[in-house]
């Protein structure tokens, strides 16, 4: 960032000076021109081609003077804007954000200046300065307004996500696919919530793999939302029960001292986990039976198709063959 804020004052400095220059060059330039063009007035002979050829350069240094001032007047606001900028980046110390309200009172510069002069560094200086999107808050260093822009992004797809699901809880037709969901990946963030929390390799590996499998249950039904009605008696009874045990095992590991019918309890509750897991994935294979029971039922009408009409042979019979 020091090379880049080196050549903005560079660009700075090379504007004011050309600007002081030129305004000075091309001043200078005015006032002679002007001093021959009414002294050329006395002269008997080509008088009127004289003070209109000192009357044009006049003119030329007047306006080349205007366009030099300019330019004085471009490089001594942006020497200003980046050395005030300058201040702004001085604050931060090893913050990377700061309120432009705190900036405020420490620089004594009014926040709509601050505003004003974060817009104009974005156009054309190289600081790795940003402003929120509200501008209320100044952020340091390209790493960090990318995180800023990333949250950003992840928070409006939060935003346009729930607004989505408060479409489809007001929609009847939709609404009961959506509060399956919304039950479901709760019950999933719980078990996961619980698995993390526990120690043990075998009951992780377990729960992991209850996981799993309810996620493609609902990926499955979210898909299929005909499907919905065989869950009903799965979300009512059978996960409820299931996320109690859960919540129930992990209540004993975290005691500390454990009774003989505790960690016998608790052996009983780990390999009932076996059975669930075993029940969840006939459940799933149960939703998606009649869907491959009809995909082998047309197979099958194909396959008889094609037989019938001779299109399944080595050789292929065209209807002129069949006549001859």
């Amino acid at each position: 960032m020091t090379a880049l804020k080196q050549n903005s004052r560079t660009s700075a400095t090379v504007l004011f000076v050309i600007g002081l220059v030129g305004t000075v060059l091309f001043g200078v330039g005015l006032i002679i021109f002007l001093i021959l063009f009414f002294a050329a007035g006395a002269l008997p002979f080509y008088a009127n081609y004289v003070r209109g050829l000192f009357g044009t350069l006049g003119i030329f240094c007047l306006v080349g003077s205007l366009l030099m001032v300019i330019l004085l007047v471009k490089g001594l606001e942006r020497k200003r804007l980046i050395a005030r900028v300058s201040n702004y980046n001085v604050l931060f110390g090893v913050k990377t954000v700061l309120r432009i309200d705190d900036v405020a009172a420490e620089t004594g510069i009014a926040p709509g200046q601050i505003r004003k002069d974060m817009r104009k560094a974005r156009k054309s200086l190289h600081f790795d300065l940003y402003t929120d999107a509200k501008e209320t808050a100044l952020i340091k260093g390209n790493v960090a307004y990318e995180q800023y822009l990333e949250c950003e992004r992840l928070r409006r797809q939060r935003e346009e996500d729930e607004a989505e699901r408060r479409r489809r809880l007001d929609n009847p037709d939709t609404a009961p696919l959506e509060t399956f969901k919304i039950e479901g990946y709760a019950m999933i963030d719980k078990i996961r919530a619980a698995n993390f929390a526990l120690p043990g390799e075998e009951i992780s590996l377990k729960l992991s793999v209850l996981e799993k499998t309810m996620k493609r249950i609902f990926d499955y039904v979210e898909r299929y939302p005909d499907k919905l009605p065989e869950t009903r008696k799965l979300m009512n009874y059978h996960l409820p029960i299931t996320l109690k045990l859960v919540e129930k095992y992990k209540e004993y590991e975290m005691m500390e001292f454990k009774p003989q019918n505790v960690v016998e309890t608790k052996e009983e509750i780990s390999k009932m986990f076996d059975t669930v897991n075993r029940a969840f994935d006939n459940f799933l294979e149960s939703l998606s039976r009649h869907d491959t029971l009809d995909v082998s039922t047309d197979m099958d009408v194909l396959k008889q198709m094609l037989e019938q009409e001779g299109l399944t042979g080595e050789k292929f019979r065209t209807s002129e063959a069949k006549e001859e």
